[in-house]
């Protein structure tokens, strides 16, 4: 798919940039066994997304109210890239569509005679999150702390077909929204390793885009282990948990918050 087609150019990309590092960036240089030189980690986020949508219809502003699905499975894709002792580059990227079929509790329109009705909906909500980001690794030994500051993309899609009752008039519509922007991105995290083979981590990383025709905040928290059952190929697991707040301007736009908490599965390679 195009979306897992962008994520394999850039880490095609990434590692493109490691090959031409300065000499410093050597295998030989010494760095904490809680870091790989290349890590690839590919998996799927398994989450019970809950989604609550407001969109501007011709009828008003058309809400999905709290509505949440059966478990999605969330492809994933992470690389992270090590130069020299203490220093790389780490890119995220996974993406969804979910469709939701419920009732819409009430919804108040705007229109002049401030009709408030109620509506039956389904909505849907498209997601992609591909984030590329410069870290600083400090620390030796089997403890190091990680500060990172980058840029993610985020493309949004989300729409409610709704069935109204109002005025003993049943009209239906339709509202939708997509669009997609640029913000800096800021990661904190901190590595253990118990063995060269057994870790843990502690990650924590924040979005903000401020203006503009978009604006919004996605934070995430994970915590999770690595085992390496060889040399290069292993598992990994963690738990995360994920907040996003789109809104955007205008007469045609909307808002959307998405909560998403579970876990995820990866299979991991490195060299």
């Amino acid at each position: 798919v195009p979306t897992l087609r962008h994520a394999a150019v850039m880490a095609g990309l990434l590692s493109a940039g490691a090959m031409v590092t300065p000499a410093h960036a050597e295998e030989s240089v010494p760095h904490s066994e809680a870091l790989d030189r290349i890590s690839i980690s590919i998996g799927d986020y398994i989450v019970n997304p809950n989604a609550n949508m407001t969109i501007n219809s011709q009828y008003g502003a058309a809400s999905s109210g709290d509505v949440s699905s059966h478990q999605v499975q969330v492809p994933r894709v992470r690389v992270d890239l090590l130069l020299g002792k203490s220093q790389g580059f780490a890119f995220d990227y996974y993406g969804f569509n979910r469709q939701y079929s419920d009732s819409v509790g009430q919804t108040d329109s705007t229109n002049p005679d401030n009709i408030t009705f109620t509506a039956n909906a389904s909505a849907n909500v498209g997601l992609d999150l591909g984030n590329a980001s410069y870290k600083w690794w400090f620390g030796s030994g089997s403890d190091v702390i990680g500060v990172g500051v980058g840029a993610a993309y985020y493309r949004v899609r989300f729409g409610v077909d709704t069935t109204t009752s109002t005025n003993n008039t049943s009209p239906s519509s339709n509202a939708s929204y997509s669009s997609d922007a640029v913000a800096p991105l800021v990661q904190l995290g901190w590595r253990h390793a118990f063995s060269p083979n057994v870790r843990m981590y502690v990650d924590v990383s924040g979005i903000e885009k401020l203006g503009g025709s978009v604006s919004g905040s996605i934070y995430n928290a994970a915590l999770g282990g690595e085992w390496y059952f060889a040399k290069n190929f292993g598992i990994g697991a963690e738990y995360s948990s994920t907040r996003i707040k789109i809104e955007s301007d205008g007469s045609s736009g909307g808002k959307l918050d998405l909560k998403m908490d579970g876990p995820t599965v990866f299979l991991k390679a490195r060299f």
